[in-house]
């Protein structure tokens, strides 16, 4: 479990009630609808966590209602972490720390997803000391750390992204964009990022086909459709290879997310918008959003 309290320009991390009443719809339009099951005034605590998880009937992998526990004191290595959610079912979760905050509304939003990549965490650490990661759960790490579900409808787009062809993707084809993809966090130290958002802060991303008619569903349908995706991609690790299948997102190129890029030069800062190579892999992605050869 990686440190909590993210600080912000001023040094101090701020309240939870501060950060309900100033966050942005952008990037935290995903938590819209859970935001508005926890309390405003205070931070949640464990028995706000549970009494959702058991109203939505949160479940690990092996079918064990998922429960948030205090955490236990001092430093927990990552797979006993992990194996204590797949052999009991329990989460430790500190209070008042923003990224065991934001991993509690991960595992309420995606919990087929989070399942899933709990389950691989101790498949692909069978036999391993309990800090060492393989390349599948370097991968595992990252998406739940940094990970940004990518819907798309259109396969010409996601082209543009594994591309790295930003300033077509973001500007070029913005409105396409705006219209053909849906960009919604799921890492929580990624949330944490986003709270002060600055240059530089990448998500790792996997793209998701959707027909057009999923831009039209409330967000929780969305929401439920890509957990579903994304559970189903993580039940068979043969697919990935290690981090590089992820898919590199600078977030303040997203549009709408940082009023810098409402600026067509903004995407040909390349601190910022590096260029990079198409993954051979597709970066997960299904047949029908493989990128397509420039015509």
């Amino acid at each position: 479990m990686a440190p909590g309290r993210l600080t912000g320009a001023d040094g101090a991390a701020p309240s939870w009630a501060t950060w309900r009443a100033q966050a942005p719809a952008a990037p935290f339009g995903v938590l819209a609808g859970l935001l508005g099951e926890l309390p405003a005034d205070r931070w949640p605590d464990i028995k706000d966590w549970n009494a959702l998880a058991e109203q939505r009937d949160v479940r690990n992998a092996r079918g064990l209602p998922l429960r948030f526990v205090e955490a236990a004191p001092g430093k927990v290595a990552a797979l006993d972490f992990e194996r204590r959610i797949l052999d009991a079912g329990e989460v430790q979760t500190r209070t008042e720390n923003w990224h065991d905050t934001f991993h509690a509304c991960t595992w309420l939003l995606f919990p087929r997803a989070k399942a899933r990549v709990n389950a691989l965490h101790m498949e692909a650490g069978a036999g391993l000391s309990p800090n060492k990661r393989s390349p599948l759960r370097d991968l595992l790490t990252l998406f739940d750390e940094s990970g940004m579900v990518i819907a798309c409808a259109e396969p010409a787009l996601a082209g543009l992204l594994a591309r790295f062809q930003w300033h077509a993707l973001f500007w070029e084809q913005r409105a396409r964009v705006r219209g053909a993809m849906d960009f919604l966090i799921f890492g929580h130290a990624l949330f944490e990022h986003c709270q002060a958002l600055r240059d530089g802060v990448t998500a790792k991303g996997m793209v998701v086909a959707v027909e057009p008619g999923y831009f039209s569903l409330p967000l929780e349908h969305r929401i439920e459709f890509l957990d579903a995706a994304l559970a189903a991609r993580f039940t068979d690790a043969s697919r990935f290879t290690g981090p590089r299948d992820l898919q590199p997102l600078p977030v303040k190129g997203i549009p709408g997310w940082a009023a810098e890029n409402s600026d067509p030069a903004y995407y040909l800062d390349e601190r910022q918008f590096r260029p990079g190579r198409t993954r051979d892999r597709g970066n997960g992605l299904p047949a029908a959003a493989q990128p397509q050869p420039d015509k």
